[in-house]
């Protein structure tokens, strides 16, 4: 038989929060003094949305082991919850010391990063999205006890996919449902109606309808600069502008990725050549970096993408980084970028969001 800690747990990895919680305190009394019951009843509380009653038992958890991560990735969670992003952001930099290579932390840092403002993490809390950052539960074992079903429903829903393959793609699957950006009648039947002649693209309407479907395909399988190219490459071309209307609300739903969950990578050959087609993707660039600047709250250089080994140059393409804390790269080692292609004054530019720098020399100079 489980004790209440592992019965608690998986409660919680199947999002009884509540049932998790009464299990915890039918049992306080055994468990006093032990870190893993004031952490995990804090935890069920958090999820629940209590965040009272989480602190006062991560604080007691605390009293009991000081520095553990998780228990450092939940307190900070609660700061972000309070707008107090500055302490959040301490705590997470506190984890990457014990833990240098803790996904969490990092992951929750870029998050403070992206919606590092009040009214935004106010709606990441509302809509629940505020989650990414708690410490994570696991597969729900419900899910998982599903799976033999569907895996047996299979040829249904293939034939399902078939009869309704538009409207899949634009159900929600676990993201955003974007059932509401579906084209209309009259907007698939106008899809390329512009006439004006300033386009980049000249495409046919099924071009147009097939692109705007695709895009919201790579949108659920969590593929966003895919389905960001797609956009743009309707937004270059002769479609109607109600098409290009539901492409720019598309977009709004596109998240940024990490060096992680990066899926489609451009070469910078590709968004050289056709720049318009990749404005607002990601790209994950390594080279060496010259021409720094370093500003009281930026920092912007020049990458020599393909230069790693200090032999071809693929291009050069100016970074900047406006954020805090300014990254740290030291211009005699190779480096990673990951930034959002963007432009200005007729240029392409990266709008640098994460860097990753070895400090040991692969090339062994």
């Amino acid at each position: 038989m489980k004790n209440a800690i592992d019965q608690a747990i998986y409660l919680m990895r199947c999002r009884k929060f509540a049932d998790a919680i009464s299990v915890l305190n039918s049992r306080r009394e055994n468990y006093e003094d032990s870190f893993d019951f004031h952490y995990t009843l804090g935890l069920a509380f958090l999820y629940a949305g209590d965040t009272g009653s989480a602190s006062v038992n991560f604080n007691r958890a605390r009293e009991i082991k000081i520095n553990d991560p998780n228990l450092l990735l939940a307190q900070a969670a609660i700061f972000l919850r309070r707008g107090e992003t500055d302490r959040a952001v301490q705590y997470y930099l506190d984890i990457l010391d014990f833990e240098p290579q803790n996904k969490d932390a990092g992951r929750a840092l870029f998050f403070v990063r992206e919606h590092g403002n009040y009214e935004e993490i106010c709606r990441c809390v509302d809509d629940g999205s505020i989650e990414i950052c708690y410490p994570p539960l696991g597969s729900n074992p419900r899910h998982i006890r599903n799976l033999a079903l569907a895996l047996s429903l299979g040829a249904l829903a293939g034939i399902l996919l078939v009869l309704f393959w538009p409207r899949n793609y634009f159900a929600a699957k676990g993201r955003a449902d974007l059932s509401a950006l579906m084209l209309t009648v009259s907007e698939s039947a106008n899809a390329a109606e512009d006439s004006s002649g300033n386009f980049k693209f000249n495409m046919s309407a099924k071009e147009i309808k097939n692109a705007y479907n695709d895009s919201a395909k790579f949108f659920q399988e969590y593929r966003d600069n895919a389905a960001q190219r797609e956009l743009n490459r309707i937004l270059n071309s002769n479609a109607s502008r109600p098409i290009k209307q539901k492409c720019r609300e598309m977009m709004n739903f596109l998240r940024p990725p990490s060096f992680d969950s990066l899926k489609d990578n451009f070469s910078y050959e590709q968004v050289a050549s056709q720049p318009e087609l990749y404005i607002d993707c990601y790209v994950d660039w390594s080279g060496r970096v010259s021409n720094s600047e370093i500003g009281e709250d930026s920092y912007a250089c020049d990458l020599l993408v393909g230069y790693e080994d200090m032999r071809n140059v693929e291009g050069i393409i100016r970074v900047e980084f406006d954020f805090l804390p300014i990254p740290q790269i030291d211009s005699s080692l190779p480096v990673r970028v990951l930034g959002k292609v963007s432009a200005s004054g007729g240029k392409i530019f990266l709008q640098g969001r994460s860097v990753y720098q070895s400090v040991k020399n692969v090339y062994g100079e």
